[in-house]
């Protein structure tokens, strides 16, 4: 679940100066522990480099998935960031009120993206244009930043792997999924996010390429785990039923007019 639950009880206004105190010490208590001995100028800082550094990797987030990985709720994170002229708020193009879909998404201005370099070990190719962003995917890849995100800051998982990041390591016949969640000790889990159901040569290829990166045979398998999530269930019964051990799919091929065929 990716939502928290809150509970909100109000007392009585009318307090003494003493309770007020007692309060206040609490507060800064409770403050201090969650700065973890940092200052609140560090905190800041450290917020502002992880929300970059998320963007990089992905090549965009919504506000809601950044509020998410810094564990603030409504904060400004993102007004501020861009007010600073380090991120862009672009406005999607579709207006379906979808849970998953966000209204608007940020990118990396050039000085955002000198900022996550000069604190980073691993530079990476970087589009900060974001007309490149490719928005008939936002919905999919929103889900997938903000599962991931939630996995993150749970520890449940320790770090992970983008597709983008993943693009130049990418094997012929091995599945390149839409991230990897990397746990302790080591394994490492594909995830796959479906939306929408896939048919004939796209359902088959995606069902071979995924056993392909589970299998052993010939070497590590490049993936411990595979993971599919779908908000719909009768995608979810086809996956199910398309993996249970002893199923059959095609091996596709073009024969010579150039046409898929199966084997």
């Amino acid at each position: 679940m990716l939502a928290n639950s809150m509970s909100l009880m109000i007392k009585g206004t009318m307090q003494t100066t003493e309770t007020t105190n007692n309060r206040t010490a609490i507060a800064r208590s409770v403050l201090k522990q969650k700065l973890n001995g940092q200052s609140t100028l560090e905190r800041g800082k450290e917020r502002t480099l992880t929300a970059l550094t998320w963007i990089y990797r992905w090549g965009w987030a919504s506000s809601t998935t950044l509020e998410m990985l810094v564990g603030t709720q409504r904060s400004g994170l993102a007004q501020r960031l861009i007010k600073g002229g380090l991120l862009v708020n672009t406005k999607t193009h579709s207006r379906r009120n979808e849970k998953f879909l966000p209204g608007s998404f940020l990118t990396l201005t050039i000085d955002g993206k000198h900022m996550v370099e000069i604190n980073r070990m691993e530079p990476m190719p970087y589009e900060h244009r974001p007309e490149r962003v490719n928005q008939n995917h936002l919905m999919h890849d929103e889900m997938a930043q903000r599962i991931t995100a939630d996995r993150l800051t749970a520890g449940v998982i320790i770090d992970y792997r983008t597709e983008k990041e993943m693009t130049s390591r990418s094997q012929n016949g091995v599945k390149n999924p839409d991230v990897v969640w990397i746990f302790q000790g080591g394994k490492k889990v594909s995830i796959e996010i479906e939306l929408s159901p896939k048919w004939e040569r796209d359902l088959d290829t995606f069902i071979h390429s995924s056993l392909v990166s589970l299998s052993s045979k010939t070497g590590p398998a490049r993936f411990d785990q595979l993971i599919i999530f779908t908000d719909a269930p009768a995608i979810l019964k086809r996956y199910q039923k398309a993996f249970i051990p002893g199923a059959t799919f095609w091996t596709w091929r073009k024969n010579e007019s150039g046409r898929w065929t199966t084997d």
